[in-house]
Formats: C-alpha cells, structure tokens, sequence
C-alpha cells in the first residue's frame, strides 16, 4: 500500500473515479430533460436517475481520498525523517493528512444524504468539506515548499500546486460570494434555510433553474472540484521524488 505505484495508482484512481462521477451526474442529468445551466453536483443527488452514480462515485471517490490521505502521510514522514528537516514540515503534514482524511469521509457521508431529504445536515456536510478540502490544498502547497526549500526537484511541484491551488481557493471565494447574493447580504450569517428550501424547489422540478445567482455559484463550484483534483493529481510527481534516488 505503500509503495511509488500503490499511491500513484491510487491518486489516479481517485481522479478518474471523480472525473467519471462528475461526467456521468451532470450527463444523466441534462439528458433527464433537466436545466443544463447550471445545477450543483449536490442537485444531481436529488434526481433519481443520476442519484445512483452520484451516491456510488462518491462513495469511492470519499474511501479513495481517505486511503490517499494515510499514504502521502506516511511516505511524507519518511523522506522528512530521513531529510533531518524542522518541526513545520511535520505539522503540515500532519494537519494536511488529517483534513485530508476528514474530507474523505464527509464525501462518503453526503453520498448518503441528498439535501432534499435533509438540507440542513447536507449543508453542514458540504461546508466542511469545502473547508477541510481547501485547508488540505494550502498546507500541502506550503508542505511543497518546504520540500523544495530541502531539494529544488521539488520546485515543480510546489509552483504547479500553488497555481493550482489559487485558482482552486478564487473558485471557492466566488461560488460563496454568488451563494450570499442569492440569499442577500443581510442574511449572509443567518441559520435560516428558507432561502434554500425556496432553492430546492426548482432543483426538484429540475426544469428550469431559475436563480443567476445560484447558477453562478453552482458553475465556481464545479470548478472548485476540477481544481481540487488538478491539485491532486500533482501527488503524481511529488510521488516520484519521494520514493526514488531523485530526491536524495
């Protein structure tokens, strides 16, 4: 499990499963006759015909990421080990390993909790992982570059995840901003769930989705999601240097 091709082919795995998940939700969807422009991935869940690829990819998908979290844990810790570095590097890599593992096993959860049977625990569901999601993305970019700071092979790495990581966090600031100007500024810290409720009436006749806002803020999030798993898929290359004479 803990081998350079175990980890790698579990990070493309992950990917694909994802990238599947994603492409099979949003395709069952629009050919449903549903409002292509612009759903949520939680709104596929809501439909019966793309609910069973949306509960079964993310279940994988959760499951995956957890696995992936144990293992860039420990092959992380032995190259800090072996590298003599400070005591930073072992908290990035701890907390990232942590939130990382978090993330995965909140996927799994809200496979099982479409938020038209319980809006407010899929709400709660979809902010941590939102949070531990980005969270892990920056402290694996500053874990990047710590690495590099101790071998410039690692440069790539850190300045791929980094772009990637920017783009992943501006997705995620958008899709939030375009989410408080649906439910109104005034309203932004309210526990309220009229506005969503009001929401999930038009993902249920699915037809015609009506709120630009939500549309928008839906849009940032599938972004997000691509930009999460671009910066994934840069474990690929950090694999390689970790594991091998490239990094001594």
């Amino acid at each position: 499990m803990l081998t350079r091709q175990s980890i790698r082919t579990s990070i493309k795995a992950s990917v694909i499963v994802q990238l599947t998940t994603l492409v099979a939700c949003y395709s069952i969807w629009t050919w449903d006759g549903c409002d292509p422009f612009m759903p949520f991935i939680s709104d596929t869940d809501t439909n019966p015909v793309s609910s069973l690829p949306f509960t079964l990819g993310f279940t994988l998908t959760g499951l995956l990421l957890t696995i992936i979290a144990w293992q860039m844990y420990s092959i992380r810790s032995d190259w800090i080990v072996n590298n003599s570095v400070g005591t930073k590097p072992r908290m990035l890599n701890t907390f990232s390993a942590i939130l990382g593992a978090i993330s995965g096993l909140f996927i799994v959860w809200i496979a099982y909790t479409p938020w038209d049977e319980n809006l407010a625990l899929h709400l709660l569901q979809a902010r941590v992982i939102f949070a531990t999601s980005i969270a892990w993305a920056v402290l694996s970019t500053m874990l990047a570059s710590e690495m590099q700071s101790q071998d410039q092979r690692f440069e790539e790495v850190f300045r791929t995840r980094r772009n990637r990581t920017v783009f992943t966090t501006a997705c995620c600031a958008l899709m939030a901003l375009n989410v408080v100007r649906f439910i109104g500024f005034g309203d932004a810290t309210s526990l309220e769930l009229g506005h969503f409720e009001a929401y999930l009436v038009t993902v249920e006749i699915c037809t015609d989705l009506m709120a630009t806002e939500m549309s928008l803020a839906a849009l940032f999030e599938w972004g997000m999601v691509l930009g999460l798993l671009s910066v994934l898929e840069t474990g690929i290359r950090e694999i390689s240097l970790l594991s091998s004479d490239e990094s001594e």
